[in-house]
């Protein structure tokens, strides 16, 4: 069975001739998608194969096959936008996909207990890494100011230290 991973979702209408407004879960300049797979009511993806795309504020607009007026893409607004695991382009250099990050073991400089990332929180201004180590959650903003290194083929991420101290709030 072929697994699908969330890369967007569609948050509105662009103009009068079908075009999708997609919350891209990256950087909306790189967008490298061809195609797009939208959830139905059963559970299944459907295939659209993308006809244009112009990369606005903070979204992208997507224009696609089948779909070719504004009444019949706000028919759309709300579905998440998937894509086959198995061809996902491999993330560039430094950078990570959410599903790599999940499970990752935390290693914290002062303390010899290690953590668990597990889940990533976007928050619209940066993405926030929940975990939890000695049974607390703690959020820590996903940023080189508190994150030393990343490390998804050793299965660890590392703190900075003074980071767990500092999102401790508990």
């Amino acid at each position: 069975m072929l697994a699908y991973l969330p890369i967007g979702k569609i948050v509105g209408v662009h103009g009068i001739r079908g075009n999708l407004r997609l919350l891209y879960f990256s950087d909306p300049g790189t967008f490298p998608y061809e195609k797009i797979y939208l959830k139905e009511t059963d559970g299944t993806c459907s295939c659209y194969k993308i006809k244009s795309l112009i990369t606005l504020k903070g979204t992208v607009a997507v224009r696609l096959e089948g779909i070719d007026s504004r009444e019949a893409a706000q028919a759309f607004v709300g579905r998440e936008v998937f894509y086959p695991e198995g061809e996902l382009p491999p993330p560039e250099e430094g950078a990570y996909y959410w599903k790599d990050l999940v499970g990752l073991s935390v290693v914290v400089p002062e303390t010899a207990t290690p953590g668990t990332v597990k889940e990533i929180v976007d928050t619209g201004a940066v993405d926030v890494l929940e975990i939890h180590i000695d049974g607390r959650e703690v959020l820590i903003p996903f940023s080189s100011r508190w994150i030393e290194t990343v490390q998804p083929a050793e299965k660890r991420l590392v703190l900075k230290k003074g980071a767990l101290e500092y999102f401790d709030v508990h």
